[in-house]
């Protein structure tokens, strides 16, 4: 075990060092690199111990992985992150069950999975203790995943295409495996508690469990580019107002008047200048070449043309391609090929896109054409 955990140690202080001085400093990576150092800081407690249990025996770092992770996500998937004190609310259990170690600094308060339904006058904290945890871990997997899932939503009104630099689909493979990692951590120590059957304390498996992440997290975070930067770096910011406008758009400034202006923008500059060629078009290019607040630009699109800028641009895209599979000069051209050149920049996309607007696969309606 003292393998795993200097192994651990290194891992997770370096992947924290090299996060934490990473260039551009944006807070997701400063939370994430947090995450790193308490990661490093619980092992090391428990390596410079005798055993695993004494004397540090009420874990209390754990129920501060939960919040980071959930934090991480949410920076990460706001365009203008600041840091708010309400925050702090999410290390509240962090904090009482700190108080309560020093409290009971010297006593026998958990002595392993075997002593955990042992009936004495600390069997209430323990269950408290279990049950608090378990509930953290759960609670901030699923709001990791609903901020997660809403960002991914939210892209589409703000970029025409797919790209990994922006779904975050890592950050969701990891946070379920690390959920999942953590409830067999509870099942393991159930049955040792139950039965005593487990050779092994369960709460060893954490440790392999976190060096793997530490690994894994380091690896994709320090990839993992500002999601905004690269959405507004393409043209430059034309403004500054958050991504996640009110549904309602009260507050847009937006008079109705401008409303069919702006639509009637928009709608030449697609036929005229034909952007949706560009594979990274995002709603900020088209705020910058039309000289609008991307804003209002989401607005008239969203509220007064009854889709998001995705479905828009990837409508003209479809038709791009169709055209050209109609054309003759096109005959000697892959699908696929023409499907790049008409803004598409993954196949899968272009098949589901494709058929979600015509009913038919590329092929069928190549063929229909044919015929």
């Amino acid at each position: 075990m003292e393998q795993i955990l200097y192994i651990g140690i290194s891992q997770s202080f370096f992947a924290g060092l090299l996060i934490a001085t990473r260039k551009p400093r944006i807070m997701a990576n400063q939370v994430l690199a947090a995450w790193f150092f308490l990661i490093c800081i619980e092992m090391v407690i428990v390596l410079i111990n005798s055993n695993l249990v004494e004397p540090y025996s009420i874990k209390v770092l754990p129920f501060t992985y939960g919040p980071l992770m959930y934090l991480y996500a949410k920076m990460m998937t706001t365009e203008h992150p600041k840091f708010n004190y309400r925050y702090l609310w999410h290390f509240a259990p962090f904090v009482v069950f700190f108080i309560v170690s020093m409290i009971f600094l010297d006593k026998p308060v958990m002595e392993g999975s075997k002593g955990f339904l042992v009936v004495d006058r600390f069997i209430s904290l323990r269950i408290i203790y279990g049950a608090s945890f378990f509930i953290s871990i759960t609670a901030y997997s699923i709001a990791t995943f609903i901020v997660i899932h809403r960002h991914q939503q939210n892209l589409k009104r703000l970029v025409s295409y797919s790209s990994a630099k922006f779904t975050l689909h890592w950050l969701i493979g990891l946070s379920v495996t690390f959920y999942i990692s953590y409830v067999l951590v509870f099942i393991f120590g159930l049955i040792d508690i139950l039965i005593n059957f487990m050779p092994f304390d369960p709460y060893e498996l954490s440790f392999i469990g976190l060096t793997i992440f530490a690994f894994l997290y380091g690896f994709f975070g320090f990839n993992q580019p500002s999601i905004f930067e690269e959405i507004v770096s393409h043209k430059g910011m034309v403004s500054s107002e958050p991504v996640e406008e009110n549904n309602k758009y009260v507050r847009s400034g937006l008079k109705k008047k401008n409303v069919e202006q702006i639509r009637q923008q928009v709608l030449v500059y697609m036929e005229e200048s034909k952007p949706y060629l560009d594979r990274e078009l995002t709603i900020n290019d088209v705020a910058v070449d039309l000289r609008i607040q991307r804003h209002f630009i989401t607005e008239v699109i969203n509220q007064h043309m009854g889709k998001n800028f995705y479905y828009l641009i990837n409508e003209y895209r479809v038709e791009e391609v169709k055209r050209r599979l109609k054309d003759p000069k096109y005959k000697n051209y892959t699908i696929l090929a023409i499907a790049y050149d008409a803004g598409f920049n993954s196949k899968s996309a272009f098949n589901t896109i494709f058929k979600d607007l015509t009913g038919m696969t590329p092929s069928q309606y190549l063929n229909s054409v044919t015929k």
